[in-house]
């Protein structure tokens, strides 16, 4: 029995898709037949040809018809049957104005593949537009011819019984076939289980299509079941011809006589019927109907991909579960270090064996002299010594002592030292054995290992195309509501990309292309008057270097205006007041348009300038440890470069030792590893094959701000040439330990991480390793370059006497509240502690202490952040009290209506400390 979250997770199933596979094939149908069938009307083809347009497209619209019904999107499945209605009633020749048809016709693929990016995207939809259109096919279709009597009742002028008949009974009659011509797939089973499937087949199409031939055939269906295991395939491919002839009158015939079958039938469940089912279709056929009649009416106009090879079979899988797959590769590899690091430990004590059982050979061999010589000496003893004279006497000898050879316990037991010390060196001969199977066992489990992941990075790679060309449409849709005119130019359309990257990129994709949109590009009179070319262009390309994604998007508009972002961020208070435009970066300032809140449009749009999207770029892009480049140009446009790290669980690292620590660096950035006392050093350069490059110290340059994480400072051994931000430095380490493919793990976010931090590796000895990501080398650096200068500016900001600086924390989360209590009484604030905004404000208006800041959270019981912003803001006493908003609420929706309350800032968690003492300086100095 199916409970509420079964049918709940078939639903979502079944939804997923349809948008993600159904619908975009169908809508490419339809938008390319239109066009297809434009130019064929042009060109004034015949009838024949048209009708074979009309058909492919009716049965598109029809696909995504059912296929929406199934998805739970009416509006979808309404629209596209008013366009499947209009497609069958082309068909049919009952429309007369076909320039009007044409245009409804656009229209409403047009606004299909909007609702259904609409859906796609969980976003409301707008119903107005799409009930009007479909009021007007209504209108349209009513004014149509009406359709004749065969085509309502289904016979041979119907093109979607045709294609029901032609394309899906036949497909199942093909798999049946195969199945049973083949010596090695015709088990009893595997008819058994094709009979089924054509029963089910025939049934279905006959009821839906109100074909009494194809029900009656699926009821002698049903008798071939109990027939015995000889005649059973005989039978189906009598039946298989019987649908094939009936099949092909019901198609091509006018107005056909179909024979009826029912006494045959009856016959055939007594037992009477003919040996062969031909001879009853020869009897009653009217008329031959040959293959090359068929041959001429099928369809010459395909729009549809060629079927794949019948052993191509597809399964869908969640895109979690092939994650969970990779992570349990990760882990396998994790396993498989820790195996060869036994196995080294087992040769290391294998070569240690052998020189162990050298040294026993020339015991051996004294083992076995003395063997011989107390042999020697037990026969003179016995000559001259004897036993007593009694017994003596009594002994009858029969033997001479060199004839017989008698062993007391001394003989013993160097036999048995003798043949242990043989045991163990035969035992290591079996120990050496064993251990080169294991190698070669471990081998062979690395190259499966190998390409396991191969295949999973591959199963998650989707082309580029997947991205970009979901921006096509919503930008003609701008073009259109804003008078623009821009093209979208798409570049590296089949490069492979992480399924997982494209998804978290169509947002940040969509803010940068609005903006290039609103902001960038001219309007069509001023590109002229300016002589560039219309229509504008936005560039979307992609291609891949080593492990990276380089996915760019540029626009010819007019640039950024960076004096104009300079002066905005120094009203924002995002640069020291004493820091002038040409002591900055240009990058640093650039870097501020990524800032929350941040915006230099002059006036809010529909489209952009609430200051609400660029930071939401950044903080998806660092999700995925990718970085984001801006160049500009005033007049020639504007640059967003995005450089992804693909998500593989197994890379090629490189690990070092910093003092005691050891750390990875991905081979694919290390161009060359150098022996720092082979070359000269000064003056912070290095002199490597004639050029000067930069020469810092890796261990200096990490800002390990705990003096209990500080490393070692030693002398450095070698040096990692590197390439970052465009040029080549040299990073010192104090060791090369090795480099080998090893698995990469993601860290968990709930702490602030490093943007130079990738992940972290696992050795086999269960030792954790961090992974650094050289490409934020650069944002280290040019903070080493600048600490000179800033110390200066910390030392005045820091002479705000902040010991009389109080703040109150309003969190219901304990740890939060001890988080910023241990971080802002550090340095030097007084805190008070809230559990909610209830007590928040029954403290303030109790107390006669004065507060200077307030950091309060959105999602409380009591009162929630809105309502304490509210009464805040309300208070003739506290209306001017700077308030932090700090939540894990991190979208436009809940930021905008907290900056509208009258927030003085908006961060999120996690938080990283040394960012919130930065905005608590910026926020108090500034109010």
């Amino acid at each position: 029995m199916l409970d509420a979250n079964s049918l709940a997770a078939i639903a979502l199933e079944a939804r997923n898709c349809f948008l993600e596979e159904d619908a975009p094939e169908f809508l490419e149908i339809l938008t390319r037949g239109i066009e297809d069938l434009k130019q064929i009307l042009n060109e004034s083809k015949n009838n024949q040809t048209l009708h074979d347009v009309y058909k492919e497209l009716g049965r598109a619209a029809h696909s995504i018809k059912g296929g929406a019904g199934m998805a739970e999107m009416p509006l979808v499945s309404k629209l596209a049957h008013r366009i499947e209605d209009l497609f069958e009633a082309l068909q049919q020749d009952r429309v007369e104005d076909l320039d009007t048809t044409l245009g409804l016709l656009v229209l409403g693929i047009e606004e299909l593949e909007n609702l259904v990016e609409l859906e796609k995207n969980s976003c409301l939809l707008d119903t107005h537009s799409a009930d009007e259109l479909i009021i007007a096919l209504d209108e349209f279709l009513k004014g149509l011819n009406p359709s004749n009597e065969l085509a309502e009742i289904g016979f041979a002028d119907d093109s979607f019984i045709k294609t029901a008949l032609e394309s899906d009974l036949s497909d199942c009659i093909q798999r049946v076939q195969e199945i049973i011509e083949s010596e090695d797939l015709a088990t009893p089973k595997n008819v058994k289980n094709s009979i089924d499937t054509l029963l089910e087949e025939c049934e279905l199409l006959g009821q839906a299509l109100n074909c009494h031939w194809l029900v009656e055939i699926s009821q002698l269906i049903k008798q071939l079941k109990s027939a015995s295991e000889d005649d059973i395939i005989n039978f189906t491919k009598e039946a298989i011809a019987l649908i094939e002839k009936n099949k092909q009158l019901y198609l091509v015939e006018t107005n056909p006589q179909l024979p009826q079958y029912s006494d045959y039938f009856q016959k055939l469940l007594l037992g009477d019927a003919p040996e062969k089912i031909e001879q009853l279709i020869i009897e009653q056929q009217p008329a031959v109907v040959t293959p090359q009649k068929i041959a001429e009416n099928k369809p010459k106009f395909n729009l549809e991909k060629p079927p794949l090879p019948s052993n191509n079979r597809n399964l869908r899988i969640p895109i979690n579960k092939v994650n969970k797959m990779g992570d349990l590769t990760g882990q396998l590899l994790v396993f498989y270090e820790q195996l060869s690091l036994y196995e080294n430990q087992i040769k290391r004590g294998s070569l240690s064996l052998k020189k162990r059982t050298r040294l026993l050979s020339p015991l051996k061999e004294q083992l076995e002299y003395l063997y011989d010589q107390f042999s020697v000496r037990e026969k003179e003893n016995f000559n001259h010594n004897g036993h007593s004279s009694k017994a003596k006497n009594e002994e009858k000898i029969e033997f001479d002592t060199l004839e017989f050879d008698e062993y007391t316990q001394i003989h013993t037991t160097l036999q048995s030292l003798t043949e242990l010390i043989i045991q163990i060196q035969e035992l290591r001969e079996d120990f050496d054995l064993v251990n080169r199977e294991f190698q070669e066992t471990l081998i062979d489990m690395r190259k499966c290992l190998d390409t396991l992941d191969q295949e999973l990075r591959e199963v998650r790679l989707v082309p580029f195309i997947n991205l970009a060309g979901s921006f096509v449409k919503p930008l003609e849709k701008l073009n259109k509501d804003y008078h623009k005119s821009v093209q979208l130019i798409i570049e590296g359309e089949q490069v492979l990309i992480d399924q997982n990257i494209i998804e978290t990129l169509r947002t940040p994709f969509n803010h940068i292309i609005r903006n290039a949109f609103d902001h960038g590009i001219e309007m069509p009179d001023i590109r002229e008057k300016k002589g560039k070319s219309n229509p504008a262009q936005i560039k979307l390309s992609a291609k891949l270097e080593g492990n990276n994604v380089i996915l760019t998007i540029a626009d010819d508009g007019q640039g950024i205006d960076i004096k104009k972002v300079y002066e905005k961020a120094k009203m924002l208070g995002l640069f020291p007041q004493n820091k002038e435009f040409d002591q900055l970066p240009r990058e640093e300032i650039l870097g501020t348009i990524f800032s929350p809140g941040f915006s230099t449009a002059s006036q809010v749009s529909d489209l952009s300038g609430r200051g609400m999207g660029m930071d939401i770029v950044k903080a998806e892009i660092e999700k995925l440890r990718g970085t984001v480049e801006v160049k500009t140009e005033i007049g020639k446009g504007t640059i967003f470069q995005l450089k992804i790290p693909m998500a593989l669980n197994i890379i090629s690292l490189l690990l070092v030792k910093i003092g005691s620590h050891t750390v990875a660096i991905p081979s694919e950035n290390v161009l060359r590893v150098i022996r720092l006392s082979d070359h000269e050093i000064q003056d912070n350069q290095i002199l490597w094959e004639d050029e000067r490059i930069s020469f810092y110290n890796l261990a200096q340059i990490l800002p390990y701000n705990a003096p209990n994480l500080s490393v070692d400072m030693g002398q450095p051994y070698a040096g990692l040439l590197l390439q970052i931000g465009g040029e080549k430095v040299v990073m010192a380490v104090d060791a090369v330990v090795d480099e080998k493919p090893l698995v990469s793990k993601s860290l968990d976010d709930t702490v602030a991480i490093p943007p130079y931090l990738g992940g972290c590796t696992i050795l086999g000895s269960g030792t954790v390793v961090p992974i650094f990501v050289p490409d934020y080398f650069k944002s280290l650096l040019i903070q080493r370059e600048s600490k000179r200068q800033l110390k200066e500016i910390e030392k005045e900001t820091l002479t705000v006497k902040t010991d009389e600086l109080s703040i109150m924390i309003i969190d219901d989360s304990v740890a939060v509240r001890r988080t910023l209590n241990r971080t802002l009484t550090q340095v030097g604030y007084n805190v008070t502690q809230c559990r909610d905004g209830k007590e928040a404000w029954n403290t303030l208006q109790s107390t006669s202490e004065h507060f200077d800041l307030a950091i309060c959270d959105l999602e409380m019981p009591g009162f929630d952040g809105y309502k304490v912003l509210q009464l805040i803001r309300a208070s003739e006493a506290w209306k001017n009290l700077p308030v932090i908003i700090l939540t894990s609420r991190d979208n436009d929706l809940h930021r905008q209506k907290a900056m509208d309350l009258g927030a003085n800032a908006y961060l999120t968690k996690p938080f990283n400390p040394l960012k919130i003492i930065e905005k608590v300086k910026d926020v108090t100095l500034r109010f």
